[in-house]
């Protein structure tokens, strides 16, 4: 399949607007450290949720082989 101009010039724009946004990442992340920031505040904080259903059931299933043994 051709690329077309308008394919090739929305793939410059988006590559061109990442770069950008890397480059002012890396600007806050030293100012971040200059100003005597920690590795473990600029990564923040995990946030995870688990699947309360999922782990429901994998314990049941888990529970019903432990008791057979």
């Amino acid at each position: 399949m051709a690329r077309t101009k308008k394919d090739v010039t929305a793939k410059h724009r988006v590559a061109r607007t990442l770069d950008t946004l890397r480059m002012l990442r890396g600007f806050d992340r030293a100012a971040h450290f200059a100003a005597g920031g920690t590795p473990a505040d600029w990564r923040g904080v995990h946030d995870i949720r688990p699947d309360k259903r999922k782990e429901a059931c994998r314990r049941a299933c888990r529970r019903r082989v432990d008791d057979e043994a």
